[in-house]
């Protein structure tokens, strides 16, 4: 059956507007773009993932998953291991430093401070913490045997330290051994994964297999709430670990679900969403990466300094 000039004209119109609705749509899903750094977990990779020039992008292979990472100047990367630390050059992608101490079995988080020592935190007679000097002689150590499962600490402005704890507890503690502050996060939060110290004082707990990001104030009530379950059902909740509070308020999240190799194809492997939980961006490239458990937002960050996130914002060291 042959078709009218008049029907072809309107089949051709339709086909333009249907094509500038998906332009529209392909320029309303790739409206945020970043550059970072994502930490491979399942893989036991490093990836730097540059969006906006795709051919910066790299990835390394790395000697064992590293669970902990910082940027620490002259643009190299701090990584933990499982027995101290590693520092790699991400401009030439080469080992520079390898701490390697078997007093430092089950480490799993490192921070490297302005002056040069460095904390790292174990799992070993429940969780321990090490204090090192620039030389990694141990200058202090603090034990905590009540308290185990450390995933990531972070520093707070003040000195002290904020990590997860026994499943469901917020720690803040000091390198004495003293604990300052302990909150239990509510059911299913499970093996709470990082804290920070936001500027109004509050914490910010990623809450592990609870998939859900809670701020809690000063008296430990949950002032703020956002959950995997308010995403849209694509990003398939599983394990909240890894997160970067953003310059403009939003949070980029490390969305893990597995730690098998092809654990990444069940869901975006980082997420985006602006302070009211809306989700505005996400990553997911299963063929280049499984599953991701630690990010760094590259986009206005000075590599060849310090950088840490005792603000609650990641960006360049206080001296």
């Amino acid at each position: 059956m042959s078709i009218g000039k008049e029907a072809m004209r309107m089949v051709r119109r339709h086909a333009a507007v249907l094509l500038a609705i998906c332009a529209f749509g392909a320029a309303q899903a790739y409206a945020v773009e970043h550059r970072f750094l994502a930490v491979d977990e399942s893989r036991s990779q490093l990836h730097l993932v540059d969006q906006r020039n795709t051919n910066q992008s790299w990835t390394l292979k790395l000697p064992e998953r590293c669970r902990d990472y910082q940027l620490i100047g002259n643009n190299e990367l701090l990584l933990s291991s499982t027995t101290g630390y590693y520092i790699y050059s991400l401009a030439t992608r080469a080992l520079v430093k390898q701490l390697h101490d078997k007093r430092f079995d089950g480490a799993a988080s490192v921070r490297r401070l302005a002056d040069g020592r460095t904390l790292l935190g174990c799992n070993q007679n429940g969780i321990t913490l090490f204090e090192l000097g620039p030389d990694d002689a141990v200058l202090r150590t603090a034990k905590f045997p009540e308290l185990n499962t450390l995933r990531l600490m972070r520093l707070t402005p003040t000195g002290t330290l904020l990590f997860g704890a026994n499943g469901n507890l917020v720690i803040e503690a000091d390198l004495t051994g003293k604990i300052v502050g302990r909150f239990t996060l509510p059911e299913p939060a499970k093996h709470i994964y990082q804290i920070l110290r936001l500027p109004n004082g509050n914490l910010l707990a990623a809450a592990g297999y609870g998939h859900f990001l809670a701020e809690i104030d000063v008296a430990g009530k949950i002032a703020k709430r956002i959950d995997g379950s308010s995403q849209p059902p694509e990003t398939h909740p599983h394990f909240w670990c890894g997160y970067q509070v953003l310059k403009n308020g939003n949070i980029v999240m490390c969305n893990w679900t597995g730690h098998d190799a092809s654990d990444s194809t069940k869901a975006p492997q980082l997420i985006e969403f602006d302070p009211a939980g809306k989700l505005v961006w996400s990553w997911h490239n299963p063929t280049l990466a499984g599953t991701i458990h630690g990010v760094v937002v590259l986009d206005d960050l000075d590599t060849t300094v310090l950088n840490d996130d005792s603000s609650g914002t990641l960006t360049k060291a206080k001296p």
